[in-house]
């Protein structure tokens, strides 16, 4: 496998830290406050599940298996890093399975499919049935093939250190990234003819139509004629077909990916380019109001509040939550200024710019328009 450089600014897996390298105005930020290693979202001593929502310490997050497109399954094949066997051995595990294996990639398999697309929000985190099977539980909850993990795993985080700011820089790189996914891996199947009959097995569902569950791949089994057709010219090749789609890819550039991708691509990647300045830039609204909040829970000194995501609440001074009506849409400056002279309290530039930045408070313009 030709192997990128992995470059250690980004936290992105390496083909795509080195796409994103080529198209973006410096470098993504680390979220820092979401840690994978020391899940930010289980319990601690005294935590109370009432008053916040906690995960599963057996599941964490990865409660939710990602299609892998083809040329990631090859490209995790291909790595020969033996810190990377038992993550590498659980690919090997879903191919020898064969369900959900297809063409395109690793795909979602059918019991996943029954019970996550009918109640995401509260199994998200909590149900061990929907575990990861690429979750190594027994080495610290890791994920088995972290180097080379799909779009929306790369891109999804609990927390954000710029709260609603960053969730839109990522929201917004997971829809290129995934779209870079399908693109290329459709691609592949073109560029290494796999036959015009098994094609014809690839092409999605017509929009709004809901895929059909076969009863065999709900219990877990394959219907071996079924598969040779899928598979056409590369039956019972597939671990080299994957293989070869890795080789395809790894040689594209950037520019590579967006010919390939065509008027999509660029306008998705427009929108990241946009997001990521945001992301980077420090500057808040001229004026202010309060935004839809939620107060969590209340104390004399401190309250938890949550205002852009559920999963993402702050702990504030109370008394803070208490001169936020100041904020009503007069100029930040004047605001800051009659908090200060009324409370005795005085909130500076970056604090501001935090509350704007989880939602807490918003933009006056864009409330009133």
């Amino acid at each position: 496998m030709k192997r990128l450089p992995v470059i250690q600014s980004s936290p992105l897996p390496a083909l795509y830290a080195a796409w994103m390298d080529q198209m973006l105005a410096g470098p993504i930020p680390h979220e820092t406050d979401a840690t994978c290693d020391d899940c930010a979202m289980l319990s601690t001593e005294g935590g109370k599940a009432k008053d916040r929502i906690f995960f599963n310490p057996d599941t964490k997050c990865c409660t939710y298996i990602p299609v892998i497109p083809n040329f990631l399954v090859g490209r995790i094949l291909g790595d020969d890093d033996p810190n990377f066997a038992t993550g590498r051995a659980t690919i090997a595990e879903r191919l020898r399975a064969g369900v959900a294996v297809t063409p395109l990639g690793l795909g979602q398999p059918a019991h996943f499919l029954a019970l996550y697309g009918q109640s995401s929000e509260s199994l998200f985190g909590r149900s061990a049935t929907l575990r990861c099977p690429h979750y190594l539980g027994a080495e610290g909850g890791r994920c088995g093939i972290w180097q080379h993990r799909p779009a929306i795993c790369a891109t999804w985080y609990c927390k954000f250190v710029r709260g609603a700011v960053g969730s839109e820089f990522w929201q917004t790189l997971n829809r290129l990234l995934s779209a870079v996914e399908l693109c290329l891996s459709r691609w592949c199947v073109l560029e290494l003819n796999i036959g015009s009959e098994a094609l014809s097995y690839v092409i999605p569902n017509p929009a709004g139509q809901l895929p059909k569950i076969d009863p065999l791949a709900l219990d877990g089994a394959v219907d071996e004629t079924a598969q040779r057709k899928l598979w056409g010219r590369w039956a019972e090749r597939e671990r080299d077909f994957y293989c070869e789609c890795a080789r395809l890819v790894n040689q594209l550039r950037w520019q590579d990916v967006l010919t390939i991708g065509g008027p999509d691509l660029k306008i998705l990647s427009q929108l990241v380019r946009e997001a990521h300045a945001r992301l980077k830039s420090k500057r808040s609204p001229e004026r202010l109001r309060v935004g839809p909040l939620q107060i969590v829970s209340m104390h004399e000194a401190r309250s938890w509040i949550v205002a852009h995501s559920p999963l993402d609440p702050l702990d504030l001074p109370t008394k803070l939550l208490e001169v936020l009506p100041y904020f009503d849409g007069r100029p930040t400056e004047d605001a800051l200024k009659a908090i200060a002279a009324e409370h005795g309290i005085n909130l500076d530039a970056s604090l501001v710019r935090k509350l704007t930045d989880f939602e807490v408070l918003v933009s006056a313009d864009e409330a009133n328009s």
